[in-house]
């Protein structure tokens, strides 16, 4: 499966979020599992229970930074799925011809 979710630190005394971000996405980055950062979200790929579990500890990684988190979740679970992340753009450029940025 994948998953694309986004965390939003609210009541820090900044407008910057990547500050409240960096313990989170140590977390992904070293998770071990295959991910994609994007400037407004982050896309994992695993199984269910991994996948939640990394995103759970990456809420309590900014919870220590905010004292609230906004949690954004959007999960395509297609069984026999291989390599998602990378998979369901490569199909998408084949079709258009071109390749996205």
């Amino acid at each position: 499966m994948i998953a694309q979710f986004t965390l939003i630190p609210l009541g820090t005394k900044t407008d910057s979020l990547s500050q409240s971000l960096v313990n989170a996405m140590k977390l992904v980055a070293e998770s071990g599992l295959a991910y994609k950062a994007g400037p407004m979200g982050t896309a994992v790929e695993g199984d269910w229970d991994e996948v939640m579990d990394l995103i759970g500890r990456c809420r309590e990684a900014i919870l220590k930074e905010a004292p609230r988190v906004m949690v954004l979740i959007e999960v395509d679970d297609r069984k026999g799925a291989k390599n998602p992340i990378v998979s369901k753009l490569a199909s998408l450029e084949k079709k258009m011809g071109i390749k996205l940025k």
